[in-house]
């Protein structure tokens, strides 16, 4: 693109309308409207000189251009790739007799932030906050290991991978990094060490005049001035933090596809969760003409509760760079243990190496973060041999708790540890339960302190209660007056501490409990659970528990994924009533599922790690994203899967496969039994582009989608635009008036056709017929044989 093209569409972007666009002499005239009824103008001379020689040579040409637009109103310009080779004299010139300021690119297309060159001048933003945490982090982080997952490549450090791949200059083949971690893995310390980064890096390219991408960081902080909890109003509320001057989302868009920005975003796994548009927006700006580099960093646990990840992933899947943070080596735990600890380092080494257990905890950052300070102590703190994870957790919040009688004046005699304990109990209690996710009201934590306070006078109650609403342990929510745990694992130890409470005595609180959210499958909360169950010898009871939630899905996934943990579970698997429920996202690790049946379960991003998977009844199952790593990848041909109907994909170890032939392939070749014969190309065409309106559930994925996005994925036959051609003729899509995208029909009746051919393949007369005018092979039905994989 040229800088007259550049220009001619940058202002369009930024509102105004191009009056004058001679590309011959390069000059560009716009205007939009102002105050008071005025026009604000611009006029931008683009020259195609092709070197800084006839630049020279033509200063005085452009002097002239200047004179006869000497009388235009309005900002003036000169864009030129570089400064280099214009005369000492020329820019004075041209801006004191003709106000015409000279700019290369990275100065005229930027949009600068308001701090830039303020700092210590202005108020603090998010971004200048992080800007600031991200230059202290790089100095005491330590080096975080990492898995490019589409590769099967590993590294010692992801910062540096990252950081090579955002200074580089060539286009990205997927404009999507996507970053998955545990919770405490060090995500934000990562992302913010990133940023500052790349700011420091294009702030120096921008004094140089070299073109380069402004890093755009986009943050839960926006929230609590944007107009609605959702990604596009989010981008408008940093605009108007974050920039110097006002700014267009189109500009704001047309930057990030133009090469003078980078986007990156953490810390939005509630936005994701609560817009439904979330992944539309960002899709719309990847499959525009250009070449944009988006960053996001979301909690791995995202994969299996996000059904918008989760769609998103498989739908755009050729966008998209996947990495994820491997747990610390011992090596790294000795490099931090020497910048956390300095010269009391051993104390940790120590602990750690004679203790295999904590060992492998520690490959967590946040818990090596809770040992150091466990140890830290002096005299160090005591670490019994069978020290777990939970102990960890425990010890560590009693002792952030205790810190606050010390520093905000929380008196012991006024409230005591185990109440205040039961009192923040509470407060995760409340805010697990609201539906909206919101985070607590501290109306709520008023009410619940005047209960405990109850002996003490107004004004200490007040104080004590002003202590607690500012709990270390607790931070500022997306709503104004609402605070929510700053930290995941200490928010679901809680909802754990409660869970274990009312297991024995309660059991329709306790499904209540569960019931409100899914906790993801590393969950603490969950783990708690189990752990107290193994103590307890309580699998039978939460066998029964588990049963009677059967209708009620939230409630049951929770269980289930509590049960999996117990040691020897596969028991009470096989009296669980695990057929047609929602397994989605669940992980099974290391259990013997012999004659277990999991019949028409929906099993999309379910985990099966090291199991043994002889006999187990997959069929009728959705496999979408289903993954078999290990023993369970080995004993795959020993399971019975039916007639595949409802395949969508699997990954077999690294190996993704998309195709049900294709693995019915593999399967076979492994040793089990297949009698296979596939609907036609054309039908698993056709499967591929209802899926992408329609879950495999039968349950509704979208009502619109990008019409370049609908021709994405697997190729079954040569033109799938002919498809997509017959099935809006058919009446199950429609073109959007005006913009490149189909929806999807209004029609109950074909939306109920679509449902059908995708959920059970059943093919109505339409779809039929449809099908008729598009295969290509003589006398083919389109419908699929039984497709016997595996032992039945």
């Amino acid at each position: 693109m040229t800088l007259f093209e550049e220009a001619t569409s940058y202002l369009e972007a930024e509102g105004y309308s191009v009056v004058t666009a001679d590309r011959r002499s390069g000059l560009v005239k716009a205007e939009k409207a102002g105050i008071g009824g005025m026009s604000d103008q611009i006029t931008v001379w683009c020259p195609a000189y092709d070197d800084a020689e006839e630049l020279r040579r033509n200063e005085g040409t452009l002097l002239h251009r200047f004179k006869e637009d000497s009388r235009t109103d309005g900002l003036k310009f000169l864009l030129v790739e570089s400064t280099h080779g214009l005369s000492a004299g020329f820019r004075p010139q041209a801006r004191a007799a003709y106000d015409v300021e000279v700019r290369v690119p990275i100065q005229f297309f930027d949009s600068p932030f308001r701090w830039d060159n303020a700092a210590g001048k202005t108020q603090g933003t998010a971004a200048l906050e992080l800007r600031d945490a991200g230059v202290a982090a790089a100095r005491r982080r330590t080096q975080q290991p990492y898995e490019r997952v589409s590769h099967g490549q590993e590294g010692p450090d992801l910062l540096a991978e990252l950081e090579r791949r955002f200074a580089g200059t060539g286009e990205w083949q997927r404009p999507i990094v996507l970053v998955t971690a545990p919770a405490g893995s060090g995500k934000s310390m990562l992302f913010k060490s990133l940023f500052a980064g790349l700011h420091a890096r294009f702030m120096a390219g921008k004094k140089q005049q070299r073109r380069g991408r402004r890093p755009l960081p986009l943050l839960p902080e926006y929230l609590s001035t944007a107009n609605a909890p959702a990604l596009r109003p989010m981008v408008d509320a940093f605009m108007q933090t974050e920039y110097a001057r006002p700014t267009n989302p189109a500009a704001f868009e047309w930057m990030l596809t133009r090469g003078y920005a980078s986007w990156l975003l953490d810390g939005l796994d509630e936005v994701i969760s609560r817009d439904p548009r979330f992944f539309e927006y960002i899709d719309d700006i990847v499959r525009r003409d250009g070449h944009p580099r988006i960053l996001i960093c979301v909690r791995d646990s995202l994969l299996g509760t996000s059904p918008s990840l989760r769609d998103y992933l498989a739908d755009a899947h050729d966008q998209i760079d996947e990495y994820r943070l491997l747990p610390w080596p011992r090596s790294s735990i000795a490099d931090f243990a020497r910048i956390r600890l300095q010269q009391h380092d051993q104390r940790l080494l120590s602990v750690v190496d004679e203790r295999p257990n904590l060992m492998a905890l520690c490959g967590t950052p946040y818990y090596a973060e809770l040992l150091a300070t466990h140890v830290g102590d002096d005299p160090p703190g005591e670490v019994p041999d069978d020290y777990s994870e939970l102990a960890l957790i425990e010890a560590a919040t009693r002792s952030i708790l205790r810190r606050e009688y010390d520093e905000k004046g929380l008196l012991s005699d006024e409230i005591g540890l185990e109440d205040l304990l039961e009192l923040v109990t509470e407060i995760a209690v409340e805010e697990v339960s609201d539906g909206r996710d919101r985070g607590v009201d501290v109306a709520f934590i008023d009410e619940w302190s005047d209960l405990y306070l109850a002996d003490l006078d107004d004004e200490a109650r007040e104080r004590i209660a002003g202590h607690i609403r500012q709990l270390s342990l607790l931070r500022g929510a997306l709503e104004q007056n609402r605070v929510r745990f700053a930290q995941d694992v200490i928010f679901e130890y809680f909802i754990g501490r409660r869970a274990i409470a009312l297991f024995p005595v309660s059991p329709g609180p306790f499904e209540r409990l569960l019931g409100w959210r899914r906790f993801p499958p590393d969950s603490i909360a969950l783990r708690l659970l189990s752990h107290w169950i193994t103590q307890h010898g309580a699998g039978e009871e939460l066998l029964l528990r588990l049963t009677q939630a059967a209708g009620h899905p939230i409630a049951f996934h929770n269980m289930l994924q509590a049960l999996i943990a117990l040691p020897r579970c596969d028991a009470l698997l096989r009296e669980a009533p695990l057929e047609r429920q929602d397994l989605s996202g669940l992980v099974f690790t290391g259990i013997a599922l012999r004659d277990v049946s999991l019949r028409g379960a929906n099993l999309e991003a379910t985990r099966f790690v090291d199991c043994d998977l002889t006999g187990c009844n997959l069929a009728d199952a959705i496999l979408a994203e289903t993954v078999f790593t290990g023993t369970s990848h080995a004993t795959l041909p020993q399971a019975g899967f039916g007639d595949l109907a409802r395949f969508v994909s699997v990954r077999l170890d690294r190996r993704k496969v998309e195709s049900a032939d294709a693995f019915v392939q593999h399967i076979v070749a492994k040793g089990g039994r297949a009698r296979t014969d596939d609907p036609c190309a054309a039908a698993q065409q056709l499967t591929g582009v209802f899926r992408k309106f329609v879950k495999p559930t039968g349950q509704g994925r979208r009502n619109w989608l990008d019409a370049k996005a609908v021709l994405t994925g697997k190729r079954y036959i040569d033109d799938p635009a002919a498809l997509v051609t017959a099935v809006v003729q058919a009446g199950y899509l429609t073109p959007a008036r005006g913009r490149a995208r189909y929806e999807r029909t209004t029609d109950d009746h074909r939306y109920a056709e679509m449902i059908a051919y995708v959920k059970d393949r059943r093919a109505a007369p339409g779809i039929t017929a449809l099908l008729d005018a598009v295969c290509r092979e003589p006398g083919c039905t389109h419908a699929p044989g039984r497709q016997l994989a595996g032992n039945p």
